[in-house]
């Protein structure tokens, strides 16, 4: 995809205090930095970066311009498990086809040091150590690993990646996987260029702006003369920032991560004048129509015409059905081999394989679909797991996927190859994005929020009975749809066989089932549907009983624990869980104590529930618990509320019957 880049854009044109000051003395690490054994802010770090400098400038060569981005780093290893960070990866821009698309690294050099028996042990490697591979035809990789690293080394290391991609500077991570204790960004740019410049993250960088010259030499008669031109400076510096850890409850932990981007707006032309540099999202949707792997493709008939016309899809009425109907014959088919990808790859190739990309298998669903007469679109995105789209500008090498939307009067119908448990309008988890764009031929395209059709329901019914001896039984009858239902076929797929599902389902209620019915776990259907009959004994002391009701419940352990949270919580889709209990008390017995009513509602209405229980005169007890989760992010001041409310759910999940005899 870095192709995209290139063409689009030049198409468009412990022990150490960490409030002291950081050692910008390379080469001379200090008697703290040598000797630290932890990091008072994360004691659980691996390692930690102590120092992370670097500068980016422009250089002028006979009106050719240069940019060099020189880089400084010094990491302390404090665990065995940190030594991995003495691996040094450096991608760099080498396509030859490209006028504008050769970097080299000028100049590397590295050292670890060592204490050993008190004396300071040091470990040089230079720039032929270095080595490369390729990764494709854009990007290049320079691998090196610096020696005797362990835990107590300080490394050190140094390069200059010079380049000729005048137009596109890399983004700046202040913040990493690892605590990082100050870093610093200084970014030079001839005021011939105008780029749009921002920090971004959940920690505060302090920046500030200013102007300076840079000196150059023109050519003119074959005589060199001195020229200088205004520059504006940019300086970011960060301190203490904690490392952005791996978490549950986010998707992409890059999307939050404390950076600097520059984006190209506009360049001063000949004439003096500046001349925007119009970088458009529509700008990107005619390079992706005209791109043979993918706009070149959408009209192309499928090799399943045949198996189609057999099946008479293109005679039914029922437009939902119809797509259900060609989706099946698809799945028959071909299936999805775990990767995604935005480019399709030819046909006959995928079929010969049986399997392809996302992009292979939703390409393919177009095609299929036009072949029975619905006219379908794609909706290109980047996947949640890989990272949101910029919001300020496009980016073709940020797509890494799309699925299929069919009109369907003044609404769509949105379906993906690759979500084998799903159905029309049911996705995959990684695909409820924030931001797709649904790409049509001959009209304007449009941003769509998929997060809005994501929902998972479950309706359940329980109707027994509680007997003298302490046991529940009864029939449990459950309806899941949306993402609930794929949810029920993913589980089924998981195991070797229906009895190993019913197992695994009685475990995890705590129940013993008798017999099971089930009703769409293995079509692409549109709901999944469960009745079982069960069992569930409940403790008998004298003449008490003591039972939990439930056999399923929404939430029923609290994964939010910590006390505070910086990152937002991330949710799959939205949730929605009814449940109603209807249990027969044991004669002779009366309910001596039932958990109490309560209801709960977020001020923001977000998240709401219940848990209502009521005797009646015929010695009948009615649960009914509700669950309603109707956002699918909360950031870190909500997140106290939606910490208390898991946690109150979750002992819930607990409540305990109490019935004594008469």
């Amino acid at each position: 995809m870095r192709k995209f880049l290139l063409f689009f854009a030049f198409c468009a044109l412990n022990a150490m205090a960490q409030t002291s000051e950081p050692n910008l003395k390379w080469g001379k690490p200090t008697d703290e930095e040598l000797n630290m054994t932890e990091y008072a802010d994360d004691k659980e770090a691996r390692a930690v970066v102590l120092c992370h400098l670097t500068s980016v400038n422009y250089t002028i060569d006979l009106y050719n311009y240069l940019v060099d981005y020189q880089v400084k780093k010094r990491i302390k290893i404090l665990k065995d498990e940190g030594k991995s960070y003495a691996n040094i990866s450096i991608p760099y821009i080498n396509n030859t086809k490209e006028e504008y698309g050769i970097e080299s690294i000028e100049s590397f050099k590295a050292t670890a040091y060592n204490v050993v028996n008190g004396k300071v042990v040091k470990t040089k490697i230079g720039k032929n150590q270095i080595h490369t591979e390729r990764i494709d035809e854009d990007y290049m990789l320079a691998k090196v690993a610096i020696p005797q690293a362990m835990a107590g080394t300080v490394i050190e290391y140094e390069y200059t990646l010079h380049s000729n991609v005048f137009f596109h500077i890399y983004d700046w991570d202040a913040q990493e996987e690892i605590p990082v204790m100050f870093a610093q960004y200084r970014l030079e740019i001839p005021a011939l260029f105008i780029f749009n410049v921002e920090t971004s993250g959940i920690q505060l960088l302090k920046s500030f702006q200013s102007t300076g010259t840079l000196t150059y030499n023109t050519s003119s008669d074959n005589m060199s003369r001195p020229s200088s031109c205004k520059t504006n400076i940019y300086l970011c510096t960060g301190r203490n920032l904690p490392a952005l850890k791996k978490d549950d409850y986010v998707w992409n932990e890059r999307d939050y991560i404390t950076k600097v981007t520059a984006e190209l707006k506009s360049y001063a032309s000949s004439g003096g004048s500046y001349r925007e540099v119009k970088k458009t999202w529509e700008q990107a949707d005619n390079i992706l129509m005209q791109h043979p792997e993918f706009g070149s493709r959408l009209n192309d008939h499928s090799k399943f015409r045949d198996e189609l016309a057999t099946a008479g899809i293109a005679g039914m009425t029922d437009l939902k059905e119809k797509v259900a109907a060609t989706f099946r014959i698809l799945r028959q088919k071909l299936a999805w081999n775990g990767e995604y990808e935005l480019l399709a790859h030819p046909a006959s190739e995928v079929i010969k394989k049986g399997s392809g990309t996302s992009g292979d298998l939703n390409m393919m669903l177009i095609n299929m679909l036009g072949d029975v007469g619905i006219q379908a679109y794609p909706v290109v995105m980047s996947t949640r797991r890989h990272g949101r789209l910029p919001q300020t500008y496009p980016s073709l090498n940020k797509l890494n996927t799309f699925i299929v939307a069919v009109p369907n009067g003044t609404s769509w119908l949105y379906l993906d190859a690759s979500s084998a448990e799903g159905y029309i309008n049911v996705l995959s988890s990684n695909l409820y994005v924030e931001r797709a764009r649904l790409i049509q031929k001959g009209k304007p395209s449009q941003w769509v929020n998929l997060q809005n059709i994501g929902d998972a329901r479950s309706l359940i019914t329980v109707v027994g009975s509680i007997s003298p001896e302490g046991k529940m039984s009864g029939e449990q009858t459950a309806s899941y749809s949306g993402n609930a239902a794929a949810n029920e076929r993913r589980a089924f797929h998981a195991v070797s066989d229906s009895a190993a599902f019913i197992t695994k389902k009685a475990t995890d209620y705590g129940i013993e089932i008798n017999s099971c019915q089930m009703t769409g776990h293995r079509e692409y259907a549109e709901n999944v549907k469960e009745v079982i009959k069960f069992t569930k004994q409940g403790e008998v002391a004298s003449d008490h009983i003591y039972i939990n009701p439930f056999t399923e419940f929404p939430i029923r352990n609290n994964p939010f624990m910590e006390a505070e949270r910086l990152l937002p919580v991330e949710f799959p889709y939205k949730q929605t869980f009814s449940m109603t209990i209807r249990l027969a008390l044991p004669k002779g017995w009366t309910l001596e104590e039932k958990p109490k009513n309560t209801r709960i509602t977020t001020a923001d209405k977000s998240i709401s529930g219940h848990f209502l229980y009521e005797e009646t005169d015929e010695h009948q007890l009615s649960i009914q618990i509700q669950f309603r989760l109707s956002s699918v992010t909360y950031y870190k001041s909500q997140y106290e509320t939606l910490r208390q409310l898991f946690d109150l759910f979750s002992n819930r999940s607990k409540d305990m019957l109490v019935l004594k005899k008469i």
